[in-house]
């Protein structure tokens, strides 16, 4: 995924896991991701079905919703930090939401989730979130 010696990203070569229980929202975050080069996605509408595709598939980022029923995406990052799957725990998270609470923000920093994106999302601002994510500058997209 990411080359070692020139820490650029090989966009086509990393496994994005969406998790978010709106179907629509899923779909269109889907879509931004293949407009910035990565086509190759595991899809969750719920913490349950990611945590299956989590032990299934080795995920090079997850991108989370924060509002969905059962578990917040604060909740489900929280259990991921802290080793319910041992090969996601220090997967880069980016919290995908319309939730603008400021605690809610800064409960996201505090568990270590790399960025925090708010919906509407755009490709650019994806893409720069990655970057981000996977510690890259910015101008090296």
């Amino acid at each position: 995924m990411i080359d070692g010696v020139h820490k650029q990203i090989i966009w086509d070569s990393i496994v994005c896991l969406i998790v978010d229980d709106d179907k629509f929202s899923r779909t269109f975050t889907k879509t931004a991701l293949y407009q910035i080069g990565i086509k190759n996605t595991k899809e969750a509408g719920s913490a349950k079905e990611a945590l299956e595709l989590l032990q299934s598939f080795k995920i090079d980022i997850i991108l989370l919703d924060q509002q969905m029923p059962e578990k917040t995406g604060l909740e489900f990052a929280s259990e991921l930090k802290r080793g319910i799957v041992e090969s996601a725990k220090n997967t880069p998270i980016i919290m995908i939401t319309v939730d603008t609470k400021e605690k809610t923000v800064l409960d996201a920093k505090q568990l270590g989730i790399q960025e925090y994106l708010v919906k509407p999302i755009s490709p650019l601002a994806l893409k720069k979130r990655i970057c981000t994510a996977f510690g890259l500058k910015q101008e090296r997209i």
